[in-house]
């Protein structure tokens, strides 16, 4: 096995790795994309540190530029414990748009038992996008168990955002036999504000050609993560890794999965016409546009296939417009007077991958 060699046992390796597949973030339309990831890492007996980058080419031509870091430095033992101090943080930036970034830094508490253990831990930070600022914030506990080829770990994370909470349970399995590397992790968001509860987890399967080169393929889903300021998506990729310096350790921030993220608020105009949703008789979703002084309103979105639909005039200023919508998450936007598509107040301005904003509507 060649390597770079440092001293005190230490470890310096590199990858690149290059994909195509197919991207979709929630609330946006589905893209395929190539993806270039270049990424290093040093390990000493008690201390990491890993960096990496990513470009994601989208469809559209419009692209993804990241970057993210972690570390993680562990005390001697202390009686029967030894406590880590780590951090991990990235930006990100989607052709013309806001950049936008995160960090966190956290401690923990480790008991150890030969090849397994369990720790628990906490962490503070906060992520942003443009003007937002979010404080971020963890609770967790986990443990872990190395048996030969097999690494598995299983953890137990209450993350907030501000006042948004969520409590996700998760586990992952890794698996080395020869020139064939299997990784998996399987999760589910036990409760959340952001009402996305329910299973997520990815695959991977790597298998190496040449001391050098491996190929791969990998699949997946992600919630909502807002310690990364990230949205929800899924994504099927195959691709290769380079390893200029070839060890078995890749490219592994420390407790950092460092993937493509999106965050991409857009500013709306203070008269910008304002939406509210309400459920009417037999659960018909009523829609209503307060826009004042308009002479007429009209909305499209990708419940009507983007065609303009009027809406009807119920009092001064208001427009609305009776939908049978089921729950879940939608694209619209609004027009006034037959100026310009736009959107409205209420909504969360989004900006695709395809360069138009649209507003995102949450249907409970």
């Amino acid at each position: 096995m060649l390597g770079a060699t440092a001293p005190l046992g230490a470890q310096i390796s590199a990858t690149v790795d290059g994909g195509f597949g197919a991207i979709e973030y929630e609330g946006f339309l589905g893209s395929t994309a190539l993806t270039l990831t270049p990424g290093l890492r040093y390990d000493a007996r008690t201390f990491a540190l890993a960096a990496q980058g990513n470009w994601v080419l989208y469809e559209s031509g419009r692209a993804l530029l990241q970057g993210a870091a972690a570390g993680a430095w562990m005390t001697p033992s202390i009686g029967p414990v030894r406590a880590e101090i780590s951090g991990f943080g990235g930006v990100a930036r989607y052709t013309d748009a806001a950049a936008s970034g995160y960090g966190l830094l956290r401690g923990r508490v480790h008991l150890p038992a030969g090849a397994a253990g369990v720790w628990l831990g906490a962490g503070a930070g906060g992520s942003y996008a443009g003007v937002i600022d979010v404080g971020t914030s963890e609770i967790a506990l986990g443990g872990w168990l190395v048996r030969r080829s097999v690494t598995a770990t299983a953890s137990l994370l209450r993350g907030a955002a501000d006042d948004s909470a969520f409590v996700d349970l998760t586990a992952s399995v890794r698996w080395r036999h020869g020139a064939l590397e299997l990784n998996g992790l399987a999760g589910t968001r036990v409760s959340s504000a952001f009402d996305d509860e329910g299973p997520y987890g990815e695959f991977q399967v790597r298998l190496a050609l040449t001391r050098a080169i491996a190929a791969q393929v990998s699949a997946g889903s992600y919630p909502i993560d807002p310690l990364r300021g990230a949205v929800a998506g899924r994504w099927i990729s195959a691709g290769f890794r380079m390893s200029p310096w070839p060890t078995r350790a890749g490219v592994e921030a420390p407790d950092e999965r460092l993937r493509a993220t999106v965050r991409l608020p857009t500013t709306l105009p203070s008269d910008a016409p304002v939406l509210s949703l309400a459920t009417a008789a037999f659960g018909v979703r009523a829609l209503t546009i307060h826009a004042p002084g308009a002479a007429s309103v009209e909305l499209a979105g990708d419940f009507t296939d983007w065609q303009p639909v009027a809406l009807r005039p119920v009092g001064r200023d208001t427009w609305r417009l009776d939908l049978a919508l089921a729950p879940g998450v939608y694209r619209l936007n609004v027009r006034i007077d037959g100026g310009s598509w736009g959107v409205p107040r209420g909504a969360t301005p989004q900006a695709d991958e395809f360069g138009s904003v649209v507003g995102l509507v949450v249907v409970r």
